[in-house]
């Protein structure tokens, strides 16, 4: 991997994990699930990057455990906003759209600089070209706050947060399930 392309994949991997801890830290004032949950998903793709970048390297970012331990770590950040999700909801908060909408805004444009970079070393080899599934993900996921943070303002309802913020947690727990079971049966595989 050339230098450049290690620069790209530090590049995305710090966007992705300065919009984590923004969008992680804003989603509490905020009251809003739907923010807390694609504060994950950025850090899922910073998590991603991080690793493609250590393999360019030649350290052994991947190992089974390794696999096995961040689907774990998915597993407990998506149910800890399941639990989220709950406790707003009996709370009957209303999470604030402007800031639900401004975050998302800059959200969203965070993940089409991490695109543009990916764009650019589209042809590089298997370290940007894993990122691209997380990051269509990302850009779907800041929409959805987006959308969240409008369907708040007009229903005067934390409903439609509490829902998309529940639907991705789901979807987060699930893809940690299903990281952690393929690098247990990798690890099971006579290498």
């Amino acid at each position: 991997m050339l230098a450049n392309e290690r620069v790209a994949l530090a590049l995305i991997s710090w966007i992705a994990g300065l919009m984590a801890c923004i969008e992680g830290l804003t989603s509490i004032p905020a009251g809003s699930t739907a923010m807390l949950a694609n504060a994950l998903i950025f850090l899922q793709l910073s998590i991603n990057a991080t690793f493609a970048l250590r393999s360019s390297f030649g350290i052994a970012a991947r190992k089974h455990w390794g696999i096995q331990l961040q689907g774990a770590v998915m597993m407990l950040l998506g149910g800890l906003v399941c639990a989220a999700v709950i406790r707003w909801s009996m709370m009957g908060s209303i999470p604030h759209p402007s800031l639900m909408i401004s975050v998302g805004a800059l959200a969203f444009v965070a993940s089409l600089g991490s695109w543009a970079i990916m764009l650019k070393h589209s042809s590089a080899p298997a370290g940007l070209g894993a990122l691209w599934q997380a990051g269509r993900s990302d850009a779907v996921s800041n929409v959805a706050v987006i959308a969240a943070g409008g369907a708040v303002a007009l229903t005067s309802s934390n409903i439609p947060d509490l829902v998309i913020g529940g639907g991705m947690a789901a979807l987060f727990v699930l893809s940690g399930w299903r990281i952690a079971v393929t690098g247990r049966l990798e690890a099971g595989r006579p290498g």
